[in-house]
């Protein structure tokens, strides 16, 4: 699996860079989510080493889940975050795999992890996440004709990804959760001084 052989330095550092950006842009929209719809518990898909837990700890949160499929993520997230984090759960885990053995919660973010799966079959997982009246965040990058999927930078690890990566259009997403049972509230773009543009959709289950 191709985010198995990254190294979470080099995706944080490249996701962090000036010229990318993305980092800062998740951690704020999960801070937002959480907010906007006042989520007592929420779980973070592709959490990484917990981009954005830091603005968690200070909201009236009772649960935070993160989850990725990398096992070396999930431990720096835990050493970094376990003690500042209330109720923090961690799991490495697979969202194209059913069943997640994980009780579901108000709020679901996946920031940029569609681009990664089958999304079927992820949309499938993450409506088992969901509790009675929860809401689903998705973000997506947005194709585009002039800019490459993964932004040039210094760590070519990084690299390896645009040949896994599969960029979607809001509306085959949509379709997509509508199957899972997902209904969508709303859409928004985002656009990145990169240029690069991004989709915000928020589902209901």
């Amino acid at each position: 699996m191709t985010w198995l052989g990254i190294p979470l330095s080099d995706y944080e550092q490249h996701m962090s860079l000036p010229s990318v950006g993305q980092a800062q842009m998740l951690a704020s929209e999960l801070a937002a989510a959480v907010a906007a719809h006042a989520a007592r518990s929420v779980a973070v898909v592709g959490c990484a080493g917990g981009n954005g837990f830091e603005r968690l700890a200070s909201l009236p949160l009772e649960r935070v889940v993160g989850i990725d499929i990398n096992p070396a993520f999930i431990e720096a997230a835990r050493s970094r975050h376990a003690r500042v984090v209330r109720g923090l759960e961690l799991h490495a885990a697979d969202i194209e795999s059913a069943p997640l053995e994980i009780a579901p919660v108000d709020l679901v973010f996946a920031g940029l992890v569609l681009e990664y799966v089958d999304v079927a079959r992820a949309m499938h997982a993450l409506r088992a996440l969901c509790a009675v009246g929860a809401h689903l965040v998705c973000l997506l990058q947005l194709p585009s004709r002039s800019l490459p999927a993964v932004s040039d930078s210094p760590y070519a690890s990084l690299q390896v990804l645009g040949d896994a990566m599969r960029l979607h259009q809001p509306a085959a997403v949509t379709e997509i959760g509508a199957a899972a049972g997902f209904t969508l509230e709303s859409e928004r773009r985002i656009v990145l001084p990169s240029g690069k543009e991004f989709s915000v959709l928020t589902f209901a289950p």
